[in-house]
């Protein structure tokens, strides 16, 4: 199915003010597709944008505010071409965005992103989750978020160390959902996290996507996350 631009604001009603974020979200699709030349960040048909990226993101914040997750601050994964993390950033300008990125072709991109769209709220981290989660970034956001990055447990490792104790994890997964998650029933416990629902995203903006939404119970051991590469050839 595809969604036009116009459709965004009836679908997330509560997000308030479209004349100033859909804009903002219409200039991040143009550069990106302006840069897909020199900095490629999407397989995605430039068609199915707005659905697939767009729209899913901002489910994905719909789903956050649902479950009550605080928004201060949040810490993108793997951010790519920004989603969710800017578009976290363009529609919750007062909240600290963090999009963490470990190809440095992207960081650019990204910081030139954030600047042209004029968002002073966000900062690009150009590292591996491995390396970024030892240093201040580690137990400090309320919520974390990652889009098709990897399978489950090697996901966790990657997310969970940046969560605050009581923070959250919100990973979008495919039909594999179910599976991953009875996977991952040592990743959980020994990353100090517990599953607390597995929400489908609506289906005029995904049939296939669940967000499986995670707790933070405790502090990070010191154990984790293991060295650049570990959590891929070792996941727990």
């Amino acid at each position: 199915m595809i969604l036009a631009w116009d459709a965004l604001p009836a679908l997330f009603p509560a997000l308030g003010s479209p004349g100033r974020w859909l804009p903002l979200l219409q200039r991040h699709a143009a550069i990106i597709e302006e840069s897909a030349t020199h900095t490629r960040v999407t397989a995605v048909p430039t068609a199915e944008a707005v659905r697939r990226q767009y729209a899913e993101s901002l489910e994905l914040l719909r789903i956050a505010r649902d479950l009550g997750a605080a928004l201060q601050p949040v810490i993108d994964v793997g951010s790519g071409g920004g989603f969710p993390g800017l578009v976290f950033a363009i529609v919750e300008p007062d909240t600290a965005i963090t999009l963490v990125e470990p190809l440095r072709k992207r960081a650019r991109l990204l910081e030139g992103m954030a600047a042209e769209l004029e968002l002073p709220n966000v900062r690009v981290v150009a590292a591996r989750a491995e390396e970024a989660a030892r240093g201040p970034l580690r137990d400090s956001a309320a919520l974390v978020t990652a889009r098709a990055v990897a399978e489950l447990r090697e996901l966790l490792e990657y997310t969970a160390p940046f969560a605050r104790p009581g923070g959250w994890l919100l990973l979008p997964k495919g039909s594999t959902a179910s599976s991953e998650l009875a996977a991952a029933t040592a990743a959980l416990a020994e990353l100090q996290c517990a599953h607390r629902a597995s929400i489908p995203m609506r289906p005029e903006v995904s049939e296939t996507l669940t967000v499986l939404a995670m707790e933070k119970l405790g502090a990070t051991s010191p154990t984790y996350p293991r060295r650049p590469g570990t959590p891929a050839k070792r996941p727990l």
